[in-house]
């Protein structure tokens, strides 16, 4: 009896152990707030799961050997875009699924590292960033493209001079945020869907990265390593003033805003795995939602 309870004591802590070593990234909202989409390796493999906006309930919608990752919804919530190198376990293409993780379907058939789709507002366009070789070492740049929501006329938008990633749209459609190292340091920079027309956002002597705006176009939030590492911070849209919303020992990976505005979810990653978290737009009421 005292070995059943030993071996039973065990297999509780083997189990605990393993949750809390899981990685969860990635976050998105879903378009009536209620629910989180997002990427964690929990089952031992990277894949799409959703969960409601408080952290409870989480469903497994993917099950593919290979990193699936970066799940955006659509805007009436039936449609899941995701990156995924579930074809040849080599190239990683874009993907769209309904919400339910039923009907993959491939959009793109590219060589290389295709990822990060994002629907613009109205939802006939996506945009990218796609690397033409998985060779890191190569010095091949990150490029931004635009394809229509069927995965038809993708167009390359930036040059290649420099890499360029994390496109998001404004709001009301009329311009890409990204960033791009192009001055030297990662910096925030705008253009139009054309690719026309680029203009640094905001200029600091920092590193900033994966901006998103708010849902009136009014605020940025973004990531930069001004404190020393990163760090979650709102800039806004006029004044181009920063207030640092996080302060923690770990490092802050883009910060989403939710459909009412009145929230972020955000990763976070530090000594340990990443977690996901949520603060009011403030920077008040911290707290992680994710074991």
């Amino acid at each position: 009896m005292k070995l059943i309870a030993q071996i039973f004591l065990l297999t509780i802590f083997t189990v605990t152990v393993t949750a809390q070593a899981a990685n969860n990234t990635f976050p998105q909202w879903s378009p009536d707030g209620r629910q989180i989409v997002f990427t964690s390796d929990r089952d031992g493999d990277p894949e799409i799961y959703v969960m409601n906006a408080d952290g409870s309930k989480s469903v497994r919608l993917t099950d593919s050997k290979g990193r699936d990752a970066h799940p955006y919804f659509s805007k009436d919530g039936r449609l899941i875009l995701f990156q995924s190198p579930r074809a040849n376990g080599v190239d990683t293409n874009i993907y769209v699924m309904n919400s339910d993780g039923s009907d993959v379907r491939k959009l793109t058939d590219l060589n290389g590292f295709a990822g990060v789709p994002v629907y613009s507002p109205d939802e006939k366009q996506i945009a990218l960033m796609w690397r033409k070789t998985n060779d890191f070492r190569d010095g091949a740049k990150w490029l931004i493209c635009v394809m229509d929501a069927d995965g038809k006329n993708l167009k390359v938008i930036t040059d290649g001079k420099a890499n360029d990633q994390v496109p998001n749209w404004s709001r009301d459609g009329k311009l890409l945020i990204f960033f791009s190292d192009r001055s030297g340091k990662n910096q925030l920079y705008t253009m139009k869907p054309d690719g026309g027309d680029v203009k640094r956002f905001h200029v600091s002597e920092f590193n900033d990265n994966a901006a998103f705006w708010s849902p009136d176009n009014k605020r940025i939030s973004f990531v930069s390593d001004r404190s020393g590492r990163g760090e979650l911070y709102v800039l806004d849209a006029k004044s181009r003033d920063p207030k640092r919303l996080t302060n923690t020992k770990a490092t802050e990976r883009s910060g989403v805003w939710s459909p009412d505005g009145k929230r972020i979810v955000f990763s976070s990653d530090g000594d340990g795995p990443a977690a996901i978290f949520m603060v009011d737009s403030d920077g008040t009421n911290l707290r992680q939602i994710t074991p």
